[in-house]
């Protein structure tokens, strides 16, 4: 396995975190329904969504870096950021001289907390890279964003490389400073002509020992015992590398919620309720005495459009939706 030399850069601590997306009431305010019933009104009391970037539609790049700073170790004449119909693309178009990776990347201006659930619609360039001389790769990464205080980059690291004709997707972790860091990998493909250009990512971290990876709704990667620094609040990177090659990755459907939960208050004591999306119940959980119920999702599904279903003891069921929820909303029932 090639070591990937680190391009990513110190970004600034970011110590009041914030959040866009789904807006809940402004304080002194009441929220305005979601979703309702003939009995009872569904409102957001607070929300979950702390970032949602679809990058389906030609955004210029100055309403980008209203929320990313674009960097890396490559002359600003050979790369690019721009948001097109088809996903953010960075590209770099390396001195083919250069036997080192040339990095660009997008980062985010805010940090996220602990807890955060990050998922991206990653793909590198279509085709394959031909020359064993030559590499190219997608990365998105979830850095600490600590680093000018600490001095350290340690990131969890997911690429899509291609070389010699081939393709491959890793799994890893970088440690060190910022320009000595060194690369454990965690999982990998084996390199394959019959790899996807594509995969839909969901990444959960503690940053210490503990690391989830989701290719879709499949786990590809966990584990409890690792042994890493990556202190919160983290950013993530949404960046290409290359060595000798012009080459290009494409982000799509960019979402941080704030957990996997969702918490209702006002339901039925022992209600049933369910969070039901494409006919699938993501969730269940019978209401507490207070009338409380915690639905905890499955991180991958941790942002979308459900319905919430109430079922008290010898009624039908109630349907409330469809609505756009998150990890970390807070909902409740009112009656009408």
């Amino acid at each position: 396995m090639k070591k990937m030399r680190t391009t990513i850069l110190a970004a600034v601590v970011v110590l009041g975190l914030t959040g866009a997306g789904f807006a809940a009431a402004r304080a002194g305010e009441s929220p305005t329904p979601i979703a309702s019933s003939l009995q009872w009104n569904l409102l957001r009391t607070a929300e979950g969504i702390l970032m949602d970037d679809p990058f389906k539609e030609a955004i210029p790049s100055r309403e980008v870096q209203d929320s990313y700073e674009f960097n890396g170790d490559t002359e600003d004449a050979r790369t690019f950021v721009r948001a097109t119909a088809g996903g953010l693309e960075v590209g770099v178009n390396p001195d083919p001289l250069r036997q080192s990776h040339s990095g660009h990347f997008a980062v985010t201006h805010d940090a996220y907390p602990e807890t955060s659930i990050f998922h991206v619609r990653m793909s590198k360039q279509p085709g394959q890279v031909k020359s064993a001389d030559e590499v190219g790769q997608a990365v998105f990464a979830v850095q600490t964003a600590s680093t000018k205080i600490t001095g350290l980059i340690n990131f969890i690291v997911l690429s899509a490389d291609s070389t010699e004709g081939m393709t491959s997707w890793r799994v890893g972790y970088m440690y060190g400073h910022v320009r000595d860091a060194e690369y454990i990998g965690y999982w990998g493909t084996e390199p394959s002509v019959n790899e996807p250009d594509t995969q839909d990512i969901t990444l959960r971290t503690n940053g210490h020992n503990t690391l989830t990876v989701w290719f879709g709704e499949k786990e590809v990667f966990h584990s409890d015992d690792l042994d890493m620094d990556i202190g919160a609040p983290y950013q993530p990177y949404l960046e290409v590398q290359a060595v000798r090659t012009p080459f290009y990755s494409s982000f799509q459907d960019f979402w941080i919620v704030e957990n996997d939960t969702i918490r209702l208050s006002g339901a039925p004591a022992g209600a049933h309720v369910a969070l039901v999306a494409d006919g699938v119940t993501l969730s269940e959980e019978t209401a507490t005495p207070g009338g409380e119920a915690n639905l905890t999702l499955p991180p991958y599904a941790a942002k979308g459009s459900g319905t919430l279903e109430i079922t008290e003891p010898g009624r039908e069921p109630v349907r409330l939706g469809s609505f756009d929820y998150a990890g970390g909303d807070q909902l409740q029932l009112a009656v009408k």
